[in-house]
């Protein structure tokens, strides 16, 4: 019996019965929103995490003595380039610089792009330079004197960037008092992903204090503690659920309520039970479709363009405040978000409409 004015009726029915399901639009847009809103954070912030570490195998080498982090030199370097299986090592520059105005440490990242004379910084940097009068360069105070650079530009913050100037590798080595020999940490590229094991194990009995670190330990590093904020999350994922099964039992109470008479009705006029069924499905599937759409688009909105000012305290912290998330969806984990919610509330529906539809209609008349 589905045709134009079947359709029609049905929507008629829905329009009728506005208030009620307005709560249920209302209802099921917000959890909808929520689990969106989670889950774009969420899944921005593992890719901002893993995608820095790069597509190729690599090895991060450290110098440690007694806990504590010193630089690498040529000898280091020239030592592990001979070895077998690696392809090149580079020396990076990084490090912290102490801006004891704030009592803040900031991240300082060697990049030869740059020139001599400039620095670029993040948002979150930028402000914080603001605040005590510095707008258009900034003041290094180091123990050989004080470094002034140029604020080139600035950069917007992601959860990496968020506490970070980049400055040419021979200012950064100034700025951190290291020697133009020295070298905050190696990048040690392997062609043969199978041999990157061996040879992190073999830079370690070269040097003993030193530390060799593999692409697949950093990410499990990160993995470890983005799961660990994680359960913050899960706490809401929880908290919404809750809400999602009390708009269920809602919508249950309704058919079981004041809407058995009206089925009964149907019945009488010649409606048979697989109308019913099709007339309650029509008119929720307008309500749970539209809600998931528009819940998913707030929440887009939310993250990608408002970055989740509240949500965004909520899993990182104070200080995120110019954070920028990379839009990033994940398709798949959307489409699970609609079958876990959207076809259980359609089912809620269907199932106990169609309980009464096959009762006796004079008994539910009474």
């Amino acid at each position: 019996m589905l045709n134009r004015n079947f359709v029609d009726y049905s929507i008629k029915l829905l329009l009728k019965d506005k208030t009620e399901h307005f709560f249920s639009f209302v209802i099921f847009t917000f959890i909808i929103f929520i689990l969106s809103s989670v889950l774009f954070v969420s899944d921005s912030i593992k890719y901002d995490l893993l995608s820095t570490l790069g597509a190729k195998d690599q090895i991060i080498v450290t110098n440690t003595k007694s806990g504590k982090y010193f630089p690498l030199n040529e000898k280091h370097l020239d030592l592990i380039i001979q070895l077998n299986g690696v392809e090149d090592v580079v020396g990076k520059i990084d490090g912290y610089y102490n801006f004891a105005q704030n009592a803040r440490y900031i991240h300082i990242i060697g990049d030869d792009s740059l020139s001599d004379d400039d620095i670029v910084v993040s948002k979150d940097v930028k402000d914080l330079f603001m605040k005590y009068g510095y707008k258009k360069e900034f003041n290094f105070l180091t123990i050989n004197g004080t470094i002034t650079k140029n604020i080139k530009k600035v950069i917007d913050s992601n959860i990496l960037s968020n506490n970070t100037i980049f400055a040419n590798n021979y200012i950064a080595r100034k700025i951190l008092d290291i020697n133009d020999d020295q070298y905050s940490y190696f990048s040690v590229n392997v062609p043969n992903s199978s041999e990157v094991d061996f040879l992190a194990r073999k830079i370690m009995d070269t040097f003993p204090n030193c530390k060799a670190v593999t692409n697949d330990e950093i990410q499990s590093d990160y993995r470890e503690i983005f799961y660990y904020k994680g359960g913050i999350f899960m706490i809401l994922y929880i908290v919404t659920m809750l809400a999602f099964f009390i708009l269920l039992k809602n919508q249950v109470s309704s058919v079981l309520g004041d809407k058995k008479k009206q089925i009964a009705i149907l019945r009488s006029i010649g409606y048979s039970i697989k109308d019913i069924i099709l007339l309650k499905f029509i008119q929720n599937i307008v309500v749970s479709i539209s809600s998931y759409f528009i819940g998913v688009c707030l929440s887009y909105i939310f993250v990608f363009i408002f970055n989740a000012p509240l949500i965004k305290n909520i899993f990182l912290g104070q200080g995120m405040e110019n954070l920028i998330f990379t839009p990033v969806i994940n398709f798949r984990m959307l489409f699970l978000i609609f079958m876990f919610t959207v076809v259980p509330f359609l089912a809620f529906i269907i199932i106990p409409s169609w309980k009464v539809a096959i009762d006796d209609i004079s008994e539910v008349m009474k």
